[in-house]
């Protein structure tokens, strides 16, 4: 559909306007006219933001301590009014249409029921700190969720999640988001099968329920982690994200995983996906794909685009936020009424005004860009046009409809004042900091004397619901874990120690010392140490030196295996090796002094340690690193052909690889002063889950592309390999032998060993 420059009105969104490009012309000129709209009616503006400060003041009558023969009657009307309002609310945000009044008193039914007993809720869902005990709660509870036929797989696909999200997302709600997100969906499909037999809003519900987990996992994982969180993910790998995630939105093909992190999230992903074209297939849900797609789009250049102006800004807001709530109804519903599409971009619309206002100083500290992150500058019309596109969506898309006004109001000034008294100064600045009429600034002055806590017991029970679950899920024992989020969580810190432990002279060597130590690699063998510190509760600041040190020895052995007398290797963490970059004299040295460095290093352990035991460590690990151990592997490495027995390719792995695991564990375990029976045993899984590692390198070295690894391929063809003399088949099933004997070795240990258990899986199923 075509709309001519002269047409007055917002445009007029259909089904075909899903498409990318269709939609952002519709957005720009649904911009324009409220641009125009707004600058021709200020009387309207501002008796809209009378009905706000109107609203604020109701809600503040309703707290008012009455007579206690009045209170209980006043309660009950209280209690029905306001689950009057969740249910208005709740048709005219999430499908995107006014309720009749027969479907409101349904709703109301049912959320008087909810709202009721909302407080026990909100403490049972506190009390129970687990995906199990909060799903069990809400499935009791929460309409849509008690007639999910499935709640055991929904429950193992949260806790899966809740165990591979990185911890910043987790401690800031993400998975409260996520529930929220299941729960609209479910919600959504509940009511589209409301007046059908119990049997089919059954199987509607079981249908979309993947679809549902699926919509909301991938709010956590693209938009709060791929988008958010600057600096999880190397430039690189973020490309290879966007490219895989674009492509199956657009195509709808299979997925090629080459490339991508090998992290936990990508393998989510791939999975959901796949889930996504099971339930919803391409070709019969283009609506879908066309949103999502267009939704993505909007999200990826928002977070790569760093706007100056609100004129920039806003298409992408309007997309990204206008395509959430499309998508959750094509999702839930078999089918959307007319003008429906048109209804809900800009209902949503007006709504992210509202949360971008709340969420602001979260934005500022994470970098995004809002419109209330902008330099007020260059977004002076920012409050204005919160208030201005509330009035013009109430006016001209609702047809001045009394309970769409009713609605946007009520919950807005909620949602508002929440936002106002989230800062002392908030009330008073924002009139400072952006265009602001007299009723504007009349309504903040309202907002802040109604104060935070009231304003909160006011949300929507879908808020609440993210606020809820968000806080019972922020935290997690980092012993359950993925191991690979564990690493991915820890990269940052372990950055900063092996950054504050790297010697330095104020030299050249310096520089060759810091592009060692500086590549791509994944700090794992120091986050080994870590793994072990949360199983056996011991303080990270009281091992940084040993972290230091043992990324500088592993580090230095790499530098020595790439020299042209060893490997001859030319890659190394997707850089030219030291040696190629620095020359073969200055990789040398600068290997040596991390030698060195490290071992002093070790000695300051003695701040937190017995000295004894820190004297133990220097020597088991000037032992591990010598010609009985490490150096002996290489040694081996060097020396054995192509046709070396199979036990002397083995005992090289376990010299050479293994020994580099068990120099990452063993020493905080002598400065614990642990069992000898239990250091024996975590030396054997340190020896079988080094060998399952070589052997899947090997595996890897006949199939895995360079770019995939990273380092050089097909540099073993002349060099014994365990793949080569036994044969793949036989490899694989003896890197199943070792696999399970690690995990043998982590049974007989008294502590919690998940996080160790885990990188021997990671092991042996890496795919770098």
């Amino acid at each position: 559909m075509s709309v001519s420059p002269d047409h007055l009105g917002p445009y007029p969104f259909t089904e075909a306007d899903l498409r990318h490009d269709r939609l952002v012309h519709g957005v720009r000129h649904t911009l324009a006219d409220y641009t125009r709209w707004r600058d021709g009616n200020p009387g309207a503006i501002a008796a809209h933001v009378d009905r706000y400060t109107e609203q604020l003041a109701r809600m503040a009558a309703s707290r008012r301590r009455l007579p206690r023969w009045l209170t209980p009657g006043r309660r009950r009307r209280d209690r029905r009014a306001q689950a009057a309002r969740e249910a208005t609310y709740f048709a005219v945000y999430d499908l995107a249409e006014v309720p009749a009044a027969d479907d409101v008193d349904r709703l109301v039914q049912r959320a008087e029921r909810e709202l009721g007993r909302w407080q026990d809720l909100a403490r049972e869902v506190e009390r129970a700190r687990d995906v199990a005990g909060v799903l069990s709660v809400l499935t009791a509870r929460v309409p849509g969720l008690d007639r999910v036929p499935q709640p055991g797989w929904l429950a193992g696909r949260l806790e899966r999640l809740h165990r591979i999200l990185p911890e910043a997302v987790v401690r800031a709600g993400g998975m409260g988001k996520v529930v929220r997100t299941i729960a609209g969906v479910l919600a959504i499909g509940a009511y589209d099968v409301r007046s059908t037999e119990p049997a089919t809003r059954r199987e509607h519900l079981a249908r979309i329920l993947p679809g549902a987990y699926a919509y909301g996992a991938a709010y956590a994982i693209v938009d709060d982690t791929l988008h958010d969180l600057p600096g999880y993910l190397s430039p690189a790998d973020r490309d290879h994200y966007h490219a895989m995630i674009a492509s199956g939105l657009a195509t709808g093909a299979p997925l090629d995983p080459a490339g991508l992190p090998d992290h936990p999230l990508a393998d989510e992903l791939l999975d959901l996906y796949d889930q996504l074209l099971t339930v919803y297939p391409f070709q019969a849900h283009r609506p879908l794909w066309h949103a999502a797609e267009s939704m993505y789009l909007a999200q990826h250049r928002d977070a790569a685009t760093a706007a100056d102006r609100l004129a920039e800004l806003y298409p992408d807001v309007f997309v990204k936020a206008g395509m959430s709530r499309v998508i959750a109804n094509l999702l839930g519903r078999r089918s959307v009424p007319d003008g429906f599409y048109a209804r809900c971009l800009n209902t949503i619309f007006l709504s992210q005004f509202k949360d971008d206002l709340a969420d602001r100083a979260e934005d500022r500290a994470a970098g995004r860009v809002t419109p209330f992150t902008l330099d007020p500058a260059l977004a002076r019309d920012a409050l204005h046009d919160l208030f201005g596109y509330d009035a013009y969506v109430c006016d001209q898309v609702y047809g001045g409809d009394e309970t769409a006004r009713e609605a946007f109001t009520w919950f807005g000034a909620v949602k508002l004042a929440v936002a106002v008294n989230a800062a002392p100064s908030g009330a008073a600045r924002l009139p400072r900091d952006y265009h602001a009429t007299a009723e504007m600034e009349r309504f903040l002055r309202r907002a802040a004397g109604l104060g935070a806590v009231a304003a909160r017991e006011l949300d929507p029970a879908d808020m609440r619901l993210k606020h809820t679950v968000g806080r019972s899920l922020r935290h997690r024992p980092q012993t359950t874990v993925d191991a690979r989020t564990f690493v991915a969580d820890r990269r940052a810190y372990l950055d900063d120690v092996v950054r504050a432990a790297t010697p330095g002279g104020g030299g050249e060597l310096d520089e060759i010392i810091a592009y060692a130590l500086d590549g791509a690699g994944k700090r794992l063998r120091p986050a080994l140490t870590l793994m072990l510190a949360e199983s056996l509760g011991v303080p990270y600041p009281r091992i940084e030196p040993l972290l230091g040190a043992i990324e500088l020895f592993h580090t230095a052995s790499l530098v020595f295996d790439d020299l042209p007398a060893q490997d001859d290797a030319t890659t190394r963490r997707g850089r030219p090796t030291v040696h190629l970059a620095h020359g073969e004299a200055g990789a040398q040295l600068a290997a040596i002094a991390m030698l060195s460095s490290g071992f002093g290093l070790l000695a300051t352990l003695d701040r937190h340690h017995p000295p004894a035991r820190v004297t133990a460590v220097i020597e088991y690990v000037g032992t591990v690193l010598g010609p009985r151990r490490l150096c002996q592997g290489q040694l081996l490495d060097l020396r054995l052909d192509r046709d070396a027995a199979t036990e002397d390719i083995l005992r090289m792995y376990r010299l050479k690889t293994s020994a580099m695991l068990e120099a990452a564990l063993v020493p905080l375990m002598l400065l614990e002063g642990r069992p000898v029976a239990q250091t024996d045993a975590l030396r054997r899984y340190a020896d079988h889950a080094g060998t399952v590692f070589q052997l899947r390198d090997d595996l890897l070295d006949l199939t895995a592309a360079e770019a995939a690894l990273g380092k050089d391929t097909g540099h073993d063809t002349g060099k014994a390999n365990a793949v080569r003399t036994l044969g793949p088949d036989a490899a694989r099933q003896l890197l199943a032998e070792h696999l399970a004997a690690a995990h043998t070795a982590l049974a007989e240990l008294s502590f919690d060993t998940a996080l160790l258990a885990g990188v021997a899986e990671h092991f042996a199923h890496r795919r770098r």
